[in-house]
């Protein structure tokens, strides 16, 4: 029988067992919320605890470099890359950022990528690097229409990433500095800078420097002498392959203090500069021997 048909006593009665029945059920919600969120302060006031107690233990502290262990490293020995990590000892293990860590030792230059690991047990870090070696000498990159601005010595990797003397001055006892020099360097000429390093290693002599003050004509002074290569980079390689015939053929037919450089623009045709105009003989205009 429902409420409606049920005399009118007897259904306020039932109304009101209704309403005492529902603010019951709310009481009982009420009440399971209000020690829900008591158990959720515990539990956060808990956790905050044993965080600070986990922090403050003497067993969970980078007490000195001696708790840094390197790998991956050829050259440099572990002491000398601890040396550039910038960090202040005692340390609080989990309080220690790996991310800006490895940023700050990379920007030390010596150092091309890092990564960071912490290890709790026992508390100690692990850096696994790879270094950066330099590959030419170079004067400060010259930033566009800033002519006029003092340049300061340094090096270049071979990614085209500058780095001033002091970077590597200090690592000279462990890393053979570069002897090959770049002289005019400019800020916008660095993209191109790898490609050209990687095609000059396979050069058949020994380059000396690299002259770019003048962007329409690449200069290189090696063992043979000055060659005069233009703008186009595209003809690198078929220049280093006249540079190799040249090799063969220049000192026995014209005598070095004669050649004041020699012209590559075109490959093909090299021409030699001193007190005239000479074209050499190639390998395919010589006589064959008798």
């Amino acid at each position: 029988m429902s409420i409606a048909t049920l005399p009118l006593t007897e259904r306020a009665m039932a109304t009101r067992e209704q309403l005492r029945a529902q603010r019951k059920q709310k009481q009982r919600q009420r009440t399971l919320r209000w020690f829900q969120g008591l158990w959720r302060s515990l539990m956060l006031i808990a956790l905050a605890y044993g965080t600070f107690w986990v922090l403050d233990r003497p067993d969970w502290i980078i007490k000195s470099a001696a708790q840094i262990t390197i790998e991956g490293n050829q050259t440099l020995p572990e002491d000398r890359i601890r040396s550039l990590i910038p960090l202040t000892y005692p340390q609080p293990i989990l309080t220690l950022k790996p991310q800006e860590l490895e940023q700050a030792i990379e920007t030390q230059g010596a150092i091309a990528e890092v990564m960071v690991s912490r290890r709790l047990l026992p508390p100690s870090l692990a850096i696994q690097v790879q270094e950066r070696y330099p590959v030419a000498r170079s004067q400060t990159p010259i930033p566009r229409g800033q002519r006029d601005r003092p340049l300061e010595p340094g090096y270049l990797d071979a990614a085209g990433n500058w780095f001033p003397v002091a970077v590597y001055e200090p690592l000279g006892e462990y890393m053979s500095l570069p002897t090959l020099e770049v002289i005019g360097l400019r800020e916008l000429q660095l993209p191109l800078w790898p490609g050209l390093y990687q095609t000059l290693r396979r050069s058949p002599v020994e380059i000396f420097s690299l002259n770019w003050q003048d962007s329409s004509n690449l200069i290189l002074n090696t063992e043979l002498g000055s060659f005069h290569l233009g703008a186009d980079l595209s003809k690198l390689e078929q220049q280093l392959e006249a540079i190799a015939k040249l090799q063969q053929t220049l000192g026995k037919t014209i005598p070095a203090q004669d050649i004041q450089y020699i012209d590559l623009h075109n490959p093909t045709e090299p021409i030699i500069q001193g007190t005239k105009p000479i074209v050499p003989p190639t390998p395919e205009t010589q006589e064959p021997p008798t």
